[in-house]
């Protein structure tokens, strides 16, 4: 007999995140290129058909942060790869998660970066589509410092 799950017992992707955080790659985006750099920089492909990068560069472990095409479907077709072409991915993370935030935020600002830079017209931008500066990410670095204060109190 199966007993029934106790409110504490349920998944956690079952609840909606607090806060995300977005950063846009805009360029000519081949898969080919792509999937070069989710191997090199530790993503896998997974849930939800799109990148995920977890604690651990394997595949173990909880995400940090994903990766998801920034055009309809938003998905990536794993088996397809080799005719596969986009203007834009978005890489972002979910808070809370189960590691230090402002280090995967940087580990998400650092794979945006690499992969900007390999491919075509490559840009980083923000969440507001803007070009990512220095100030910007201060900016985000602050709203997480400020999200994980808040998550303390509530505790």
């Amino acid at each position: 007999m199966e007993l029934p799950l106790e409110p504490d017992d349920e998944p956690a992707l079952s609840q909606a995140p607090d806060l995300v955080i977005a950063l846009h790659v805009m360029g000519t985006i081949t898969g080919p290129v792509l999937l070069q750099q989710m191997t090199e920089l530790g993503f896998k492909y997974g849930e939800f058909d799109i990148f995920h990068r977890h604690v651990d560069t394997a595949g173990q472990g909880p995400v940090l942060f994903s990766l998801a095409n920034m055009f309809n479907p938003g998905t990536f077709d794993i088996d397809a790869m080799d005719q596969f072409e986009t203007r834009g991915v978005a890489l972002f993370l979910a808070l809370p998660i189960k590691s230090n935030s402002v280090k995967a935020f940087t580990m998400m600002q650092n794979a945006a970066e690499k992969l900007a830079a390999a491919v075509e017209g490559g840009q980083v931008l923000d969440e507001n589509r803007n070009p990512l500066t220095r100030q910007a990410v201060q900016h985000i670095h602050q709203s997480i410092r400020e999200y994980e204060r808040k998550r303390l109190i509530r505790q």
